[in-house]
């Protein structure tokens, strides 16, 4: 597979959640799917999306690395995060929490997973995109209404 089988999957996609790692994979060097992720991210700082969401969640274990290695990092981590173009962080609410908990009982993922599964569910996005390979099985039972794409299938 390839980044064009990416583009391909989200032809038509305006509405979009990202998981953690696919930040984490853009950041990183060594990660073969980085060149998907940055591209990725490269298309929700350009607009390409109506609508690009990940939870407040994501924030913090997206800071983990930068912050642990030093108060400049975090820093500049912190203000990229907050300052990206075309990104909204939403918080966990009564309601997310609510999406959260159908998740978790459904599919037994991580309770973060789960949390960046219902923030997607409950703000209504067509596809969340992800690197983590559990996900593939046991996010299955949402892949009827919304498209869950693993980054790894398109960029391994």
């Amino acid at each position: 597979m390839s980044l064009a089988s990416l583009q391909a999957t989200l032809r038509g996609v305006r509405r979009l959640a990202l998981d953690t790692s696919v930040l984490l994979a853009a950041g990183d060097t060594k990660d073969p799917r980085q060149s998907c992720a940055r591209w990725l991210l490269d298309e929700v700082e350009r607009g390409r999306f109506t609508f690009a969401v990940i939870s407040t969640l994501t924030v913090a274990e997206a800071l983990v690395r930068p912050v642990g290695a030093s108060f400049a990092e975090g820093v500049a981590a912190q203000t990229a995060l907050r300052n990206f173009p075309n990104l909204t962080t939403v918080p966990l609410d009564f309601d997310i929490a609510v999406e959260v908990a159908h998740v978790r009982g459904e599919t037994k993922l991580k309770m973060p997973d789960a949390i960046v599964l219902g923030t997607a569910i409950a703000h209504q996005v067509e596809a969340v995109v992800h690197a983590d390979e559990e996900w593939v099985t046991k996010a299955k039972p949402y892949a009827q209404t919304l498209k869950i794409i693993y980054l790894g299938e398109h960029c391994p």
